[in-house]
């Protein structure tokens, strides 16, 4: 669980004096995100997350408002993580803190909520690591559940180690890097050549592009699907939009990866016509 400060500025920032900017803090973070968009498409959302000491009860009622059941565990020591973003033009910085996030306990996650999809942030892998995302994916794939997995950031992996990561979410069905985290997991610069390395350990890779949209890359199409031309205010939680209006498409059934992309990258990009990475 993380809480967004995003910060836009609107004139060109200048060191050591005043800056005027749009600022809205939030409740945020990629898992978060994903679950309000998600559950925005009228599907039921469970998140797993950790916080602060006295933040669980409020932060369970103002998921529950936008259609989330929250389970969250309350750190004891360490407060509820945080992110300031810097949005300039399609380009973010991150500042982050992990704080609770640090000490998620993936053995505290309650097995009778697993349905047909589970979510897995790449900063999940940053606070259990490799052993414990392993024995979650396994008990959701013997669940039968499908596994989507967004690497979430390239400094992280750079951090964690590609083959390391790439280790710890073996077993998913859908792989969604940007187009930064795949060229780092593989060592590929080529676009294509970066999905179709990562598409032999992951049945289904969707290499994000921002602007220019997304590649697919599964057995039988490699394929660029455009993205939705917008005059876009914030980027930050259109990957997630992404993520969930195509896992809506899959749960519902009757399109291709193709169609459901093409569906998934329009939600991404009306996502970024206001500040923030949540439905307003």
């Amino acid at each position: 669980m993380i809480r967004d400060i995003v910060i836009r500025p609107e004139s060109k920032t200048e060191i050591n004096t005043d800056n005027t900017a749009a600022i809205i803090s939030t409740t945020g973070g990629s898992a978060s995100n994903f679950a309000v968009w998600l559950a925005s498409l009228q599907v039921e959302t469970h998140l797993v997350a950790r916080v602060g000491k006295g933040d669980k009860v409020k932060l369970v009622e103002e998921f529950l408002a936008k259609g989330v059941q929250a389970h969250l565990q309350e750190d004891r020591k360490l407060p509820t993580g945080t992110i300031a973003i810097l949005v300039e033009g399609e380009n973010r910085t991150f500042f982050t803190e992990r704080g609770a996030n640090k000490n998620l306990e993936v053995g505290m996650m309650p097995v009778d909520l697993f349905g047909d999809v589970l979510y897995i942030s790449g900063y999940t892998v940053l606070s259990v690591g490799t052993e414990a995302t392993q024995k979650l994916i396994k008990l959701a794939r013997h669940h039968g559940m499908t596994i989507i997995c967004d690497p979430g950031s390239s400094s992280f992996i750079n951090e964690y180690g590609p083959d390391n990561f790439l280790e710890a979410v073996a077993g998913s069905d859908i792989l969604v890097p940007n187009l930064e985290e795949a060229k780092i997991l593989t060592g590929q610069e080529k676009t294509a050549l970066a999905a179709d390395q990562l598409n032999n350990d992951f049945p289904l890779v969707l290499v994000t592009m921002g602007a220019e949209g997304v590649f697919v890359k599964n057995a039988t199409t490699a394929e660029i699907v455009e993205a939705k031309k917008t005059d876009g205010l914030d980027p930050t939680g259109a990957g997630d939009a992404f993520a969930a209006m195509f896992i809506k498409e899959i749960i519902d059934g009757g399109r291709n990866v193709i169609e459901a992309a093409r569906s998934a990258c329009d939600f991404a990009a009306d996502a970024t016509k206001f500040l923030g990475g949540q439905p307003k």
